[in-house]
């Protein structure tokens, strides 16, 4: 995976020696994170939905693996281990998480992303208890006993960011019990800031939330031909500030790298937008 940003910065090994967990590392922007940290030297365990997905998380060591060879020959290369953590069974997702912890990197964790989603969306007259249910298990009951579970092995300065979405203050088609939970997700990240920066153990930890737009994933690339939908994204790109184009993976990355690293310290409790100007948090 390289970077397609031109003027990336390359911030060296900042992130050396932490152990962050991703969830949703396989595809998407969860795999982007995951590069992005291990490029900065952190250990990963990135989770995916089930075994069939553990392959690609293979796959992005091997990328790590060859980065470090051209870039940065003289620098250990971190670990990358995946494991399987379904959102919509919250027991099984945490206590494999914490498995894998214990496992393969003592105990002990620095950095969480929380991407992983339930992103099913419905129109509003064919909401059923079923789609709801799994709605509010993964987007909504599972972030909270993750961050719970995790506690006792938060070190100080930590931090946890929680992948958003415009969505939690744009009305979407479909969006109705997806956008309610990523609005629960932002004022529980606020709850956590406080409840968490001072807490023994965590001290200086910060929590933010990075609200995400509409971005160019694998998925939205190989989307289906619908002229309903390229309408959709033509009018959505239109509203972008900085460039009138659809964000990347990368541009997701390099923002969660920030709130991750040393340098977002005096933040947290806050929500960043990395949707190229489209909503606007004052």
């Amino acid at each position: 995976m390289t970077s397609s940003l031109p003027n990336a910065t390359h911030r060296g090994q900042d992130l050396a020696g932490k152990v962050a967990v991703v969830t949703g590392a396989s595809r998407g922007i969860g795999r982007a994170i995951a590069f992005h940290l291990a490029r900065r030297g952190a250990n990963i365990l990135g989770t995916c939905a089930s075994d069939a997905s553990l392959g690609l998380i293979t796959s992005l060591q091997e990328e790590v693996i060859a980065h470090y060879k051209e870039n940065s020959p003289g620098s250990p290369t971190p670990q990358i281990f995946g494991v399987v953590a379904p959102l919509t069974e919250p027991k099984i997702c945490c206590d494999n998480i914490v498995a894998g912890l214990k496992e393969h990197f003592g105990g002990v964790v620095n950095i969480l992303v929380q991407n992983a989603a339930v992103a099913e969306l419905r129109p509003m007259d064919e909401i059923d208890q079923g789609h709801i249910t799994r709605s509010l298990t993964g987007n909504f009951e599972t972030p909270i006993l993750l961050v719970q579970a995790l506690i006792p092995l938060f070190r100080p300065d930590s931090r946890i960011v929680n992948i958003s979405s415009e969505a939690a203050r744009l009305s979407r088609p479909g969006g109705l019990v997806y956008s309610a939970c990523k609005a629960a997700l932002e004022s529980m990240t606020r709850v956590w800031a406080d409840g968490l920066g001072t807490r023994p153990g965590m001290e200086r930890t910060t929590v933010n939330a990075l609200s995400v737009g509409l971005t160019m994933t694998d998925l939205m690339a190989n989307r289906p031909p619908s002229k309903r939908m390229d309408d959709f994204v033509d009018k959505e790109t239109d509203k972008v500030s900085v460039g009138k184009r659809m964000g990347t993976v990368d541009d997701i990355a390099e923002v969660a790298g920030w709130l991750c690293s040393e340098g977002s310290r005096w933040v947290t409790g806050s929500v960043t937008c990395a949707n190229g100007g489209v909503t606007k948090i004052l």
